[in-house]
């Protein structure tokens, strides 16, 4: 290994065991454990769609299904859920994340950029209704210290006609 180039293979380990982890954690409702694997600074976006074939690249300027540009709005999210005041989140839909095509290359020192595609299907029990959100992630993730975070998360939607509620849990 040459100065502090990762190996190819520690590459995907790394990316796919941080991506894994945190479908797991939002499966689950390891709400504390899932925000923190996010920087303070973390962006989390899903852009809209322009037309059939161009997601919004601004999302200061074009609409955005959702936008956070530190981790403190996921965090405030999170707060809202547990709080029980958000008529939205009672109770929570129950969902199951899968991922796979999952790519992983070093993009710069101490820095992974890992494009995957998912699938999640959610479970909404009060009305007793199914649907599947699928698309692409783009993690970006940033070495910190000994353990690596998750500085940027861009979730394209393929199927973006929400017929429920869109939160970052269900996507």
């Amino acid at each position: 290994m040459a100065g502090n180039a990762i190996e190819h293979t520690d590459v995907h380990a790394i990316a796919a065991a941080i991506v894994f982890r945190e479908a797991r954690l939002l499966d689950t409702g390891e709400w504390a454990d899932w925000v923190a694997m996010y920087s303070e600074d973390a962006v989390f976006w899903v852009p809209g769609w322009l037309d059939e074939y161009t997601t919004t690249s601004d999302p200061g300027t074009q609409v955005s299904l959702l936008y956070h540009d530190a981790r403190r709005g996921l965090e405030e999210r999170i707060a809202r859920i547990e709080s029980r005041k958000s008529i939205t989140a009672l109770p929570l839909p129950r969902t199951v994340h899968q991922i796979s095509n999952l790519e992983a290359s070093e993009t710069g020192p101490g820095e992974i950029t890992c494009h995957s595609v998912f699938s999640v299907h959610v479970y909404d029990q009060r009305v007793a209704r199914e649907h599947l959100r699928h698309g692409r992630y783009e993690h970006t993730l940033r070495r910190d210290g000994e353990t690596w975070k998750i500085a940027r998360k861009v979730i394209t939607l393929v199927n973006d006609r929400v017929p429920t509620v869109l939160d970052f849990y269900s996507i």
